[in-house]
């Protein structure tokens, strides 16, 4: 009874392996025709998962490379925008010692040589309402500015003076401002006018038949090197005593020009 059950359980065994060995033949036989069907469409997915894996993979490296790059190109630009305002300081440094020289001798032709500094004014925000009365200035007591200084435009023609001083501005009053009273002297007669502003010219009464040339310069009596500006029209009639003589000042506010101090 025991060899009947030997040889049984040794034929249950040689069965197991002859199904393995035929399953397994008929899948290799299987998968050779399912190859031939199947490759065609998992090679582009192969193709696509390897490039796509690649890709990540450099990914990381490209993304530092670029970093690095840009990081570099900041740097460079700030170094290059430094040197570019160096310049540009030092540009206008030597343009204003330029400027200063030539204004020294354009201001003052007479100039002899002893030293002399000249201040330069520019006018800020003018308030509408005082347009031909006051002016306000870019320099203050900090920058040498101080009561009652003559402000002149080029040509050495006179503006107006101080009456306010601040730490970095000063007001000035044009002396063509309404009601504001100067000596002037006419250029070839040494006629001396009794000028009256009046919102930016000046008005003067002389004697009737006074002889005086429309263009006539008129100086500053105190100083004739000072011009204060040009007659602009003779108003007259023959029934009155005097004349009415309109001069135009040097200085038109509404023109936003370069002012200077002699000091």
């Amino acid at each position: 009874m025991t060899y009947l059950s030997g040889r049984a359980k040794k034929r249950t065994t040689l069965f197991r392996y002859g199904v393995f060995v035929i399953v397994v033949a008929g899948l290799l036989m299987a998968w050779l025709s399912i190859k031939k069907i199947i490759h065609p469409v998992t090679v582009p997915i192969l193709t696509f998962y390897a490039g796509t894996r690649e890709s990540f993979s450099m990914f990381p490296e490209f993304f530092r490379g670029y970093l690095t790059s840009h990081t570099t190109l900041l740097k460079e630009q700030q170094d290059h925008m430094a040197k570019i305002a160096m310049l540009e300081n030092l540009l206008a440094e030597k343009e204003g010692l330029l400027k200063e020289a030539a204004n020294l001798a354009l201001f003052d032709p007479s100039h002899d040589g002893t030293p002399t500094r000249i201040t330069l004014l520019y006018p800020l925000m003018h308030d509408s309402t005082s347009l031909y009365s006051t002016i306000l200035l870019s320099k203050g007591f900090k920058d040498g500015i101080v009561l009652d200084d003559m402000v002149y435009v080029q040509g050495k023609q006179a503006a107006c003076t101080i009456k306010e001083v601040y730490t970095s501005s000063s007001l000035c009053l044009l002396l063509t401002a309404s009601g504001v009273r100067t000596e002037g002297v006419t250029s070839s007669s040494s006629l001396v006018l009794s000028l009256t502003g009046r919102g930016g010219h000046f008005v003067a009464d002389v004697i009737r038949d006074t002889q005086i040339a429309i263009g006539e310069k008129v100086y500053l009596r105190s100083d004739p090197s000072v011009s204060l500006g040009v007659v602009q029209a003779v108003i007259h009639n023959n029934q009155d005593t005097s004349w009415h003589v309109f001069v135009q000042g040097a200085y038109n506010p509404v023109q936003a020009t370069t002012l200077y101090v002699k000091h």
